[in-house]
């Protein structure tokens, strides 16, 4: 049995299961929902296609090892994921004191058809397999880092606001939670993703130095954010979330949508494009080739 099935059963002995989660935060509306109307919502113009790399932590159950099955379009499946695994304390210690020499928090990089672009609004949407309990949410918390060449990654400045650990059965209140990924309920009948706006990254100094453009991002990388309060947000508090947690522990991850996407160009047969092509030079009108992104 998997370990957020287990979870379940406690939490159903423990408190009411499955409320909706307290709005006492001050970070709401950034939830997206992965279907509309009974069908994937169509808000979404492509989905993660590939992964660079998986690495998860040590100790993920050989079943939760199938990267593939965070690629396509949500599906709001539990089951449906690939963990990235959890930390022991001992773990961290080892990991911050020599990152070299031990092996630290699990990690997966999506790739796409067609880049992420800065548009309006979110840009993309994550999907992890958390769940609403008790007026709280069980949820496993990753950094998101974004990369327009796989080697250069801005990181979304995230806030956590928890104010102390949770526990391995624990819940937070998601609203108190910025920018991190696994702060929406993704299971058990409810799919909502969290939504990043790549514009919170324009003055990211690899996006200033040009090593990162925004409107050619080729790469969503998601770590997992062991809970204990030793790593940090972008204003240095600590992040608590469920820890530890085991089997397919830490972030699991469902899936990556693109909202807003590099248009491509559709290939024009070539009689068409000569027939279009006589028309506009009889009209005495000058073709111009497009310029990328028009």
């Amino acid at each position: 049995m998997m370990k957020k099935q287990i979870i379940v059963l406690i939490l159903f002995l423990c408190s009411p299961i499955f409320a909706s989660p307290a709005l006492a935060g001050p970070y709401t509306g950034d939830g997206i929902d992965g279907f509309v109307g009974g069908t994937v919502n169509p808000i979404f113009q492509g989905w993660a296609t590939g992964y660079l790399n998986y690495n998860p932590a040590p100790g993920v159950s050989a079943s939760w090892q199938t990267p593939e099955r965070t690629l396509g379009p949500v599906t709001g499946n539990n089951a449906d994921i690939a963990s990235l695994g959890d930390l022991s304390q001992a773990q961290i210690d080892a990991w911050l004191a020599d990152p070299s020499n031990s092996p630290g928090p699990g990690e997966i990089t999506l790739t796409f058809d067609a880049p992420i672009t800065d548009g309006l609004g979110y840009d993309f949407a994550v999907f992890e397999n958390g769940f609403g309990s008790g007026g709280g949410l069980f949820a496993e918390l990753g950094y998101v880092d974004v990369s327009s060449d796989g080697l250069n990654f801005a990181r979304f400045d995230s806030v956590s606001l928890t104010p102390g650990p949770v526990g391995g059965y624990g819940t937070i209140d998601p609203t108190d939670v910025h920018n991190l990924a696994g702060k929406h309920p993704n299971a058990y009948g409810t799919s909502i993703g969290t939504g990043f706006d790549l514009a919170n990254l324009l003055t990211h100094d690899l996006v200033l130095a040009g090593l990162v453009d925004l409107n050619d991002i080729n790469f969503v990388r998601i770590v997992d954010v062991p809970g204990s309060g030793d790593f940090l947000d972008a204003q240095g508090n600590p992040i608590y979330d469920a820890w530890v947690t085991w089997g397919s522990g830490g972030v699991d991850l469902e899936a990556v949508g693109v909202i807003n996407a590099a248009v491509t160009q559709t290939p024009v047969p070539g009689a068409v494009w000569l027939l279009g092509s006589g028309v506009l030079a009889l009209a005495g009108i000058r073709q111009r080739k497009p310029k990328k992104g028009e």
